[in-house]
């Protein structure tokens, strides 16, 4: 019986501790607010590694990328190494989407460059919930 308590009182630590990692964003849309927790990668070494490697992500998570907010400038992202498809909300330094990109191919070094408007960040996210929840240009996404 210790053990078991041990046991569980070990996974809920966990559990505590990673939602703690994550910072909840959310996505303004026409169909109502969404939330999703998010990992941060606002250096770039955090940039550079990405959701790299993972084999899944749960549904209400994701990662923003944090550039140069002061200095926005047109911004590729790409899939190598990254087992995974997901949905890329492109934003201003406003956080009004500009660009979406849909379904991306999982391990593709193809550049991801969907505008050559200035960007601040990108949220990554499962495939399918731009479609799913109806998320749009023009949308917002308060970080």
């Amino acid at each position: 019986m210790k053990k078991l308590i041990r046991l569980l009182s070990t996974f809920f630590f966990l559990v505590s501790c990673s939602k703690q990692d994550l910072t909840p964003i959310t996505v303004q849309t026409s169909n109502g607010d969404i939330t999703y927790y998010v990992e941060v990668a606002d250096t770039l070494p955090e940039m550079q590694k990405g959701l790299m490697n993972r084999k899944k992500l749960k549904a209400d998570s994701g990662m923003i990328f944090i550039f140069k907010k002061d200095h926005p400038q047109p911004i590729s992202m790409w899939m190598k190494n990254t087992f995974i498809s997901l949905d890329m909300l492109f934003l201003d330094s406003n956080g009004k989407i500009i660009a979406l990109v849909q379904n991306t191919t999982p391990m593709s070094e193809r550049l991801i460059r969907p505008t050559l408007k200035p960007t601040s960040y990108v949220v990554e996210l499962n495939a399918g919930e731009i479609k799913k929840q109806g998320i749009k240009i023009g949308d917002k996404v308060l970080y």
